[in-house]
């Protein structure tokens, strides 16, 4: 198995066995390199903290009370978390255990885990899988069982129902029926579940090459319903067979499938609007316009930085514009100047979005974006006020004040998006100096 070499100097030094567990077992197994390494064992904080004193490597808490240490030494940083059993509040899925107990057998540490495909441990110092549970065997069978029963799982900890669905996603496993019947039943325990969890773990499942089955599985067990309301209520919305193979809701699933690891959260969220537009129109024309707010409220009730609830709700409100191609080139160019700051993005998702239908493998919107802008960076054309060749104290000189500076300045702004002016310092002082004189003459008579 390969791992950093500083495990194995680690290991030496270490008080007790110690074991690589999880994900970079399952990778191991699998045969996909990992970079993920994560280490547990019987030694206790306080017995390595003594053992590694003076040495190479050193100890720090990271969680006290769930026993998990960062060792960090000889170039390399790991996570160490001692072998224990947990108990949870009764009735709730929240993701912390209230009652931790350290332990020193491996078979009540694997079992407090969620499936047994991540029970897997490596011995480092004599170098062979321990595998109490079997779940070598899940590994290449490509399946996702639970190390008990899954109903107990899941009560325990409402965030399991989630991994479940990455895992479907990043791995291409599957559940068993016991595991997927339990999720379904249970799944109202992600209320219980912090929203920032929820987030990360949707996030990761977007990310995965199997996201359709994971997106499907999420609706089926009604996850989806929990965590993303508005979107689930696009579940079954029909849509023109001549534009669309898919309902609403799938072609979503399709998109995002199609779609850059930078534009997922878009792509899941790019027709979300349109039930409510259906429901309160009786038609889907504005669905972005509906759906740019909508995703505003998802990616804020998820609190994803400010920066991407902005980028989601413009890609969303702008991916339908000019759905007929045939806007006049002057409105294209001021279209793309104004979202010059997201342009590559929604060319993408302009792209996904016509290959998430199921019957177009192209999108002469998208190409029709792409040829302006790449038209207007040859032509050096600004994209904002602050790219123009004069500024706000040029206007000054001319004798303009307050707010007729960034009118004259955006006057100039259209003009070169328009073809009419070249971003030339003396064209542009020459065109607002000729304009001002008109609007002097304007307040003399």
């Amino acid at each position: 198995m390969k791992y950093p070499s500083a495990l194995d100097k680690l290991a030496k030094a270490f008080p007790s066995d110690l074991y690589l567990v999880g994900g970079a077992v399952r990778d191991y197994v699998r045969g996909v390199e990992t970079g993920d390494f994560d280490l547990a064992g019987a030694a206790k904080p306080d017995e390595i903290k003594r053992a590694l004193e003076g040495g190479a490597f050193r100890a720090c808490d990271s969680s006290p009370k769930l026993g998990t240490l960062i060792i960090t030494g000889d170039g390399a940083r790991f996570e160490y978390t001692t072998f224990r059993t947990d108990s949870y509040p009764e009735g709730s899925g929240a993701h912390k255990p209230d009652q931790v107990v350290f332990t020193d057998d491996i078979q009540l540490d694997c079992r407090r885990r969620d499936f047994r495909c991540n029970a897997v441990y490596y011995d480092v110092k004599r170098g062979k899988i321990v595998d109490p549970l079997g779940g070598t065997g899940d590994i290449k069978r490509k399946i996702l069982r639970t190390t008990r029963s899954a109903t107990e799982v899941f009560c325990e900890d409402g965030l399991r129902i989630m991994r479940l669905v990455r895992f479907v996603s990043t791995l291409g496993f599957s559940p068993d029926d016991e595991a997927e019947s339990a999720a379904k039943a249970l799944a109202g325990r992600l209320k219980d579940v912090s929203v920032e969890r929820i987030r990360d773990e949707l996030d990761k499942t977007l990310q995965g090459e199997n996201v359709v089955n994971a997106l499907e599985l999420a609706t089926s067990l009604k996850v989806l319903e929990m965590i993303l309301p508005e979107l689930a209520a696009n579940d079954g919305l029909a849509q023109p067979a001549a534009f669309h193979r898919y309902d609403v809701l799938r072609h979503s699933f399709r998109t995002v499938e199609a779609a850059g690891a930078d534009i997922k959260l878009a792509a899941l969220l790019h027709d979300v609007g349109k039930a409510e537009a259906w429901k309160k129109d009786g038609n889907m024309h504005n669905h972005a316009q509906y759906g740019a707010a909508i995703a505003g409220e998802i990616t804020r009730r998820l609190k994803y930085p400010n920066a991407v609830i902005a980028e989601t709700e413009t890609l969303v409100r702008e991916h339908m514009y000019d759905v007929n191609a045939n806007a006049r080139e002057s409105r294209l160019r001021r279209f793309v100047a104004r979202n010059h700051a997201v342009i590559d993005k929604l060319i993408a998702l302009v792209r996904a979005d016509s290959k998430g239908t199921g019957l177009f493998d192209d999108s002469p919107r998208a190409d029709r974006f792409q040829a302006t802008l790449d038209a207007m960076k040859r032509e050096k054309i600004p994209f904002t006020v602050r790219q123009l060749a004069v500024n706000g104290d040029d206007m000054k000189k001319l004798g303009l004040k307050g707010e007729k500076i960034g009118d004259a300045l955006q006057e100039l702004l259209t003009g070169c998006l328009d073809g009419i002016l070249r971003n030339d310092r003396e064209v542009l002082l020459a065109a607002a100096a000729k304009a001002a004189g008109r609007a002097t003459k304007k307040e003399e008579s």
